[in-house]
């Protein structure tokens, strides 16, 4: 687009001789200062670690394949969420807190508790979207 409007004319009165060097050095810092890009946190960064971690990550923590976080998982053995169903795939998230645990208490060996403490988050969740 072309301006068709009128140039910034100055006024009659004004002289460029009556800015003094440091007058027209501070408004060129205080523009530059005011047109310099602000830098912004990224997602997540201040928000701290995700509330859900992926297959790989749970697999990290508690010290697994990631196949057999993703048979414990579809077993009931993992507490996790569907996130997307695919055709050949499903895209799952696991919650940290539980899984944080689970791998403290050395939850590759209990099988049994697995079983328990993801019956337990299952049904706080439940009670929590029905409240």
């Amino acid at each position: 687009m072309r301006n068709t409007g009128s140039p910034l004319r100055l006024p009659a009165s004004a002289s460029v001789e009556m800015a003094t060097p440091e007058a027209l050095e501070a408004v060129v810092q205080l523009l530059m200062t005011l047109l310099a890009p602000q830098p912004t946190p990224a997602a997540g960064q201040d928000a701290g670690p995700s509330p859900m971690l992926t297959v790989k990550q749970t697999a990290a923590l508690m010290g697994m394949s990631r196949m057999t976080v993703i048979r414990k998982a579809d077993a009931g053995e993992l507490p996790c969420v569907v996130v997307s169903r695919g055709t050949r795939q499903k895209m799952r998230r696991f919650p940290r807190a539980p899984i944080e645990e689970l791998a403290a208490r050395g939850g590759t060996n209990a099988q049994a508790d697995l079983k328990e403490y993801t019956a337990q988050w299952l049904a706080s969740i439940a009670a929590r979207t029905d409240a």
